[in-house]
Parts: C-alpha cells; sequence; structure tokens
C-alpha cells in the first residue's frame, strides 16, 4: 500500500540509502529523470546529478539533473528523513525549476504529504504485526486443542484396530495409515511451534532458538550453532518479540543464503538485548532493492516500534550479518491494544 501511493505520488521523488545508493523512485521521478525504475534504482546519486551537491534538509539545493542524452535540467531538490526511521533512509524532491509552475512552498507541502504518508505506513505496519501475534495464538490454540487430539485420537483406535487383525495385507495398509499420521501430527506440532513455540515459554528464548534453528538444519543441511550469552531470560513479551525476528531471519537464511552455516548470537548489551544472525552464504549488493520484501521492513519495524534498532549488512560471496537490539521489557504484542 506504502509503495504504491510512493509510486503515484504526483512530485519526483527518489528514496536514498545511507551509502547514496538510489532504493525506490516515483513515477514522476521516472519522468523526470526519463529513467525507469530499473535504471534509476542501484544508482549513486552523484551520477544522476551535476556537481557534487550536499542535500541539506535546512534549504533547497540548487543543482542540476543530468539526462541520458547529456542534456542537463535545472532543479531545486530538498531532503527529509522520515521521522522515527533508524535506517537512514533520505527522501530527495526534486523540483523542475524550467517550469515556473511549480513553487517552493507546493514543494514543501509535498515533502510533508510524504512524511505523513510515512507516519500512516507505520501504523498500518503495527496493526499488522499486532494482528498477526494474536491470529498465530489462536490458530496455535486450534489446532493443539482440535486437530491434533483429533490425530491421536486416530492413532490410538488404529492400534486397537492392530490386535484384531491377522492378514499381512491389512497390516501394511495399517502400517501406512499409522505412518501418515504420525507424519501428519509432526507436521501440526511444527504448525505450533512456528505460531506459539511452547519452549519459548516454558524453557526459554535459547531453547527455543536452538528448535528453530534445527529445523532449518534439517530442511536445508545447514551446519547451526547458538551461542546464548545470555545473564538472564527476557521477560515473555519481549521473547517473543525476539524471536519473531529471529524467525524471519532464519527462513531468509533458508530461502536465500545458500550457506553451509549459520550462527545466532543472544546476548546483553546497553539495557536491552543484542541478537546476531550470522550466516557464511552468497551474500548481496542490494539488500533493500525490493519494495516488496515484507518480511526484511516488518524486522525493521518491529525494532523501531519497539524502541530498537535492526541493521543488516552483506558482501557478496562473503554472507549476510542480521543485526538487531531491542530494549528490556520491550512488548509489541500489547501495542495497538483495543482499550
Amino acid at each position: 500500500m506504502y509503495w504504491q501511493a510512493f509510486r503515484a505520488a504526483p512530485e519526483a521523488l527518489i528514496v536514498l540509502d545511507a551509502a547514496g545508493v538510489v532504493r525506490l523512485a516515483s513515477s514522476a521521478a521516472e519522468a523526470l529523470f526519463q529513467r525507469t525504475t530499473a535504471d534509476l534504482v542501484g544508482r549513486r546519486v552523484r551520477d544522476l546529478f551535476t556537481g557534487e551537491p550536499d542535500f541539506s534538509p535546512e534549504e533547497p539545493v540548487a543543482t542540476a539533473v543530468r539526462l541520458p542524452d547529456g542534456r542537463e535540467l535545472p532543479v531545486d531538490v530538498r531532503s527529509r528523513t522520515l521521522e522515527g526511521d533508524p535506517s537512514g533512509l533520505l527522501v530527495l524532491a526534486v523540483d523542475d525549476q524550467s517550469n515556473p509552475a511549480r513553487s517552493r512552498a507546493s514543494l514543501e507541502q509535498r515533502i510533508a504529504r510524504l512524511t505523513l504518508t510515512g507516519h500512516e505506513q507505520g501504523e498500518l505496519l503495527t496493526d499488522l504485526m499486532v494482528t498477526q501475534e494474536r491470529e498465530r495464538a489462536r490458530i496455535a490454540a486450534g489446532v493443539h486443542d482440535d486437530s491434533l487430539q483429533v490425530i491421536t485420537a486416530a492413532t490410538l483406535r488404529l492400534q486397537h484396530l492392530r490386535r484384531r487383525l491377522r492378514d499381512p495385507a491389512d497390516l501394511e495398509i495399517l502400517d501406512r495409515l499409522e505412518a501418515s499420521l504420525v507424519q501428519a501430527a509432526a507436521r501440526l506440532r511444527r504448525l505450533i511451534f512456528d505460531f506459539r513455540p511452547p519452549r519459548l515459554t516454558d524453557e526459554g528464548l535459547a531453547a527455543a532458538t536452538r528448535d528453530l534453528l534445527e529445523d532449518l538444519a534439517e530442511d536445508h543441511d545447514i551446519e547451526v550453532t547458538v551461542e546464548n550469552r545470555l545473564t538472564a531470560e527476557p521477560a515473555l513479551p519481549t521473547r517473543l518479540l525476539i524471536f519473531r525476528m529471529l524467525q524471519e531471519a532464519v527462513a531468509n537464511v533458508g530461502k536465500h543464503a545458500g550457506a553451509d552455516r549459520c550462527t545466532v548470537i543472544l546476548g546483553e548489551q546497553d539495557r536491552g538485548y543484542l541478537i546476531r544472525v550470522v550466516d557464511d552464504g552468497i551474500g548481496a549488493e542490494n539488500l533493500h532493492s525490493d519494495p516488496g520484501h515484507l518480511g526484511l521492513l516488518l524486522m525493521r519495524e518491529r525494532a523501531a516500534l519497539a524502541g530498537g534498532w535492526f541493521r543488516i549488512s552483506s558482501v557478496p560471496r562473503s554472507g549476510t550479518t542480521v543485526t538487531f537490539w531491542v530494549p528490556r521489557g520491550a512488548d509489541l504484542e500489547s501495542k495497538g491494544a483495543s482499550p
């Protein structure tokens, strides 16, 4: 939703990461720069403007856009960081000065609208994450109390039936049925773990993380390690917040990293919890170039909404490190709850 609103903005907007690389561009920016989004994203900002402009949030910067045909288009550029965004992203609003109908006042209004859109995005993501947690808890309870119990009862009836059968062919069919039920029960138990891992509540974050990594090792043949440096167990709401972020980071290792090893380090720092997920996989050059990557966005938003921060670094063919910190007592699950 945010991406669609950004693309449809009437002004020429581009978003830069901390290294000055374009990560997002509006449709109006495509027209102004005379380049497609695919041609804009991944370019360094210095390749798009003449000179070495210093984009200050205090005053508009007069510069010129380098067009593909070699011409230069005079523009004014204002920059703005999104309030509450810890990632260092910078929004540039580029105003075509060859068109006198556009005023600086209108430009400031457009940047203000973008900032408001950023606030609305944060509220939507908060609602999404809170709803996810509530739905996960509901489904986990339903699976445990209903579906898993039905399968257990069916398994017991098959065992009772086994004592009455003598024909080898019938017993072979019964063996296959029992194997299918055992497999179904195992899958449901994993589903319950994904939604609301019992060991997270009963034994703590390190135990639940080991289970998470054991599944990764089993599914993708990856060597896994947990380094538990915690001196005390986080409160349950904080534990759940950390575990959700770990789930996403570990899932990304399995889906995208092509790694041989994955290590999770659980530690403490600055009256909070510092977590690292390190893999030795293929890495990536443009981790944030895909605006539809909801998993990374949700990890970042979870950390920010809890008063913490999230960082991801990667080097091609040298692996990826996800690092995040949340304060003690962080509790995202209760945010947005109805009064």
